[in-house]
Formats: C-alpha cells, structure tokens, sequence
C-alpha cells in the first residue's frame, strides 16, 4: 500500500496488525479455559470455549479481506488517476482499522468476561 501513500501504507500495517493480534491472543489463552465458559454477559447461555475463536476468525477474514479488495480497487483506479487510487486505498483502509478494531474491542471483552468470571 505504501505505492499509493504513506498514510495507506501505515493504516494497512495497523489493519493487518489488528486483525492477527487476537488470533494469536486466542491460540495462547483458549487452551487454558474450561471447555464450557458463558458467552454472554447475562451468564445465562454457555457454550464450548471454541467459539471465542468466532471474533478472531472474523477480524482475520475482515481485515485481510478488504485489504485484498484495496490493492485491486486502488490497482483499477491507478489506471485512470493516481489520485482516485490514493484516495481510495486511504479511505478502503481506514474502513479496515475501524472494523477490525470493533471486532478486536468486542473479543476483549467477551475474553475478558470469560477469564474474569464477569459474565457468570
């Protein structure tokens, strides 16, 4: 991304960044949950400690996916206007950081309900 703008370049290392991190949080701590842990806050419905993978699966999926779809709108628009491709790689990439950073926030905080017992 950095071809189009620093601005693009930074925000797809932060997109890509955000959207490994809980991946990599999950694989280090889902082994040491219980296998049966809440997964709501009202503690009434709990299920198996696999589906705190369903967060960082999806951020992964989010974030790499609009990444892709960056570099091949940005590459379409760079035929045209370099400036249409700079636009559009900064503004594809802003979207990437704010969906996978709600993602990662809403993940924390089921993890954190978990771990805490907050939810139970």
């Amino acid at each position: 991304m950095f071809k189009y703008s620093k601005t693009a370049g930074y925000l797809s290392i932060v997109a890509i960044a955000l959207a490994v991190l809980p991946v990599i949080v999950a694989i280090i701590v889902i082994p040491g949950l219980p296998d049966s842990v809440p997964m709501n806050f009202a503690g009434d419905r709990w299920g198996s400690k696999f589906e705190l993978l369903i967060p960082p699966v999806l951020a992964l999926a989010f974030g790499l996916g609009i990444y892709l779809q960056t570099a091949r709108k940005a590459a379409d628009h760079a035929r045209d206007s370099m400036t249409m491709a700079i636009t559009t790689a900064e503004r594809f990439m802003r979207n990437a950081v704010v969906t996978t950073a709600a993602i990662d926030i809403a993940f924390a905080w089921l993890l954190y309900s978990v771990m805490t017992g907050l939810a139970a």
